[in-house]
């Protein structure tokens, strides 16, 4: 275990080193935050004052942030971006939902900005629903209220939850992305530190004590997977007790999904310096590599709305499949329901080894 002992060593006390395993990875994730779309600044004008209006209006302020001005100052603050939705109910209009009549709400957007895309689809939903709800109680205003009041609370009316899960989602998810690509590119400490050994001869003159290539590289291996397995440990209690964010009461999973991926990343480093001749040459092609795979596997930004063409090619790199797990984990899923995704990421870590690995037996012969 002595080239094991001395891997960890050499790479924890090397400063620079020690930055892209612990502080990058923390660093570069916060573009996970940045990218996310800013708060929608909504304002709402209830004229009504109904149970149906308080409850949206209640809805509507859990989701946005929700200014506070004069009606008549609402043509400025849209033209200023000030506020990017806004919702006029006109008195009356919960008489008129009920009854089946259209009319008595207007909305108010910014037309250069999508921002208030989102909640002006959930302000439709939310009113169909009530429509539904209208013509299902024969238009009736007492048996209205009545399901009104259930189904608020406990069914129809209740999309914030969702929505609220959906965001977590989707902050996670981008959060988690940007720390798969960190992964990537700490990897290549990985492919550095066989390439350096090999410009200084310590490779060789290892291999004229007694231990076998495979023993060397073994040891190597297992070196680093230990220091993944202290990033990976670091990085999560980093995000649960710092960032705080949405992780489904999956935690356990995911950070067991996460050091599965260690061994793609680990392998990817250990293969990029068996087709390197010099530190330069594998620092350029593993960016070369990393940022293609982080992009067409999702890692910076979903996929929802690529061509297939893109799709198919996705499926050919890892990312794409650690990237879905992590998804199906974030939405409820358990490490026990992503058996393809695992057995693909195994797959992928046993080519890259083999590809590093094949050729340094070929310069010990």
């Amino acid at each position: 275990m002595t080239i094991f002992q001395n891997t960890v060593k050499r790479i924890f006390r090397n400063k620079i080193q020690l930055f892209f395993i612990v502080i990058f990875p923390v660093a570069f994730m916060m573009l996970g935050y940045i990218g996310e779309q800013p708060d929608v600044k909504t304002a709402i004008f209830d004229h009504d004052q109904t149970a149906l209006t308080e409850a949206l209006t209640k809805h509507v302020t859990d989701r946005t942030s929700v200014l506070t001005f004069e009606e008549h100052e609402l043509e400025g603050k849209l033209i200023s971006l000030e506020v990017d939705y806004v919702l006029v109910i006109d008195k009356g209009f919960t008489d008129r939902l009920i009854a089946g009549e259209e009319g008595g709400i207007t909305t108010y957007t910014v037309q250069e900005s999508n921002f208030a895309d989102s909640i002006g689809t959930f302000v439709e939903q939310w009113l169909q629903h009530g429509r539904i709800l209208a013509s299902a109680v024969d238009h009736n205003n007492e048996a209205f209220y009545e399901q009104f009041n259930h189904y608020d609370q406990q069914g129809v009316f209740q999309l914030e939850q969702f929505s609220v899960v959906n965001e977590g989602v989707t902050r996670s998810l981008s959060v988690f992305g940007y720390f798969i690509i960190a992964m990537l590119y700490t990897s290549l400490i990985t492919g550095l530190f066989i390439l350096l050994n090999k410009s200084n001869h310590t490779f060789y003159r290892t291999l004229t004590a007694p231990v076998s290539v495979r023993g060397y590289m073994l040891q190597t291996i297992v070196g680093f997977l230990f220091v993944a397995f202290v990033q990976i440990t670091f990085v999560m209690l980093f995000l649960k007790w710092v960032f705080g964010i949405y992780l489904a009461g999956s935690m356990m999973s995911i950070y067991v999904f996460i050091i599965i991926f260690s061994l793609v990343s680990v392998s990817f480093g250990v293969a990029i310096s068996s087709i390197s001749k010099n530190t330069i040459q594998a620092c350029l092609i593993g960016i070369c590599l990393i940022a293609p795979m982080a992009m067409l596997g999702g890692a910076y930004f979903p996929l929802d709305y690529a061509p297939d063409l893109i799709l198919t090619i996705s499926q050919f790199t890892p990312v794409s499949w650690v990237v879905n797990g992590m998804e199906k984990l974030l939405l409820g899923a358990t490490i026990a329901d992503l058996g393809k995704e695992i057995t693909v990421l195994l797959l992928f870590a046993a080519i890259f080894f083999l590809i590093g690995t094949m050729r340094k037996t070929d310069i010990a012969k």
